[in-house]
């Protein structure tokens, strides 16, 4: 397939295939390729102009070959959020879903919306990255083997073979783990990582090892706006749900995004209401208005989801005296 220019280019990404699909003459052309590097590359030698825009949903490792190569041409791209296209095709009424129906509403959304072009993060983060997801999934089964472990505790003669079984990749799980920790530790020559990690935890409530995973999943926060989209990116917004004057549904966050990233600001949250000066007075203010603990709470990890995004776009440290009068000044 061959395309002219100022076209969108909707493709929906799978692990075997890429279905693609973009408008022309009023009329749909429409295609698939193997998901594989040689046959990404050859199909978009068919587009030879720079101003085509490719929209893709974000599919976490499927999506990483047809990235890197539409990054390597130079070509413009958006990674969407599965929601977004989700949205777009109930607004269209659309009611089959294939892949070809996919990659049509993807184009679809290109046309209709203005979205953000991709940005590559750099290979230092990248790894970083893959590090913390490896981290995540061996830490998840450290703790599976020592609950086995443990239970075996209980039982009458338990076989040794099997407890030895569970010992031994437990040892090599654990030992995984440390080479990853490492892993996660910016090199002597990123400097720029180590100065994000200092910065970040120059917030009260926030450690060290908190701002390295923010670095890690986050670099220089390149990929937001301000601090509002970053917000809603872990989930933090507020949602309303109200219609005329007889539905008033309950408030809450929106709950979309990385729960790992909540999990890790409701940690900072808990240290930040009682050490953090800011934070507590936020935390205490919402308490005397007759707000909940829970409410208050969350309401201090939308807080510091802020003033992370802040210190790290400003390239500022973190200054009390700078956050109490955005609290008090709105």
């Amino acid at each position: 397939m061959q395309a002219p220019c100022n076209i969108f280019i909707g493709i929906d990404v799978s692990k075997d295939e890429l279905v693609i699909a973009y408008g022309l003459n009023n009329h749909w052309k429409k295609g698939k390729i193997p998901n594989t590097l040689e046959h990404i590359s050859e199909w978009l030698k068919g587009f030879p102009c720079g101003n085509n825009h490719f929209i893709l949903e974000a599919t976490g490792p499927y999506s990483e070959r047809l990235t890197s190569e539409l990054a390597a041409v130079g070509a413009s791209f958006s990674v969407v959020n599965p929601l977004q296209s989700r949205a777009m095709s109930k607004a269209l009424l659309k009611t089959n879903k294939t892949d070809d129906q996919d990659a049509q509403t993807l184009s679809l959304l290109g046309q209709k919306f203005e979205l953000i072009d991709y940005k590559m993060p750099d290979n230092a983060q990248k790894k970083r990255k893959e590090a913390f997801s490896a981290l995540g999934s061996l830490q998840k089964q450290e703790r599976q083997l020592k609950n086995q472990l443990h239970a075996f505790e209980y039982r009458v003669n338990p076989n040794p073979v099997a407890v030895k079984a569970l010992q031994d990749v437990l040892l090599s799980t654990q030992e995984a783990i440390q080479v990853l920790e490492k892993e996660l530790n910016p090199e002597q020559d990123e400097e720029e990582a180590r100065q994000l990690i200092d910065r970040i935890a120059s917030i009260k409530g926030v450690g060290k090892n908190t701002a390295k995973v923010f670095v890690t999943l986050f670099g220089n926060f390149q990929h937001f706006d301000d601090a509002k989209a970053f917000a809603k990116f872990v989930g933090l917004s507020p949602s309303e749900y109200t219609s005329g004057a007889t539905i008033r549904g309950r408030s809450c966050i929106t709950k979309r995004g990385s729960s790992k990233v909540r999990a890790l600001l409701f940690n900072c949250a808990r240290s930040a209401m009682r050490y953090n000066e800011n934070c507590k007075e936020l935390y205490q203010r919402l308490l005397e208005k007759g707000k909940n603990g829970k409410v208050a709470l969350t309401a201090v990890m939308h807080k510091l989801a802020r003033l992370i995004f802040g210190v790290v776009r400003s390239g500022i440290d973190y200054n009390p005296q700078f956050a109490s009068l955005k609290i008090k000044n709105p």
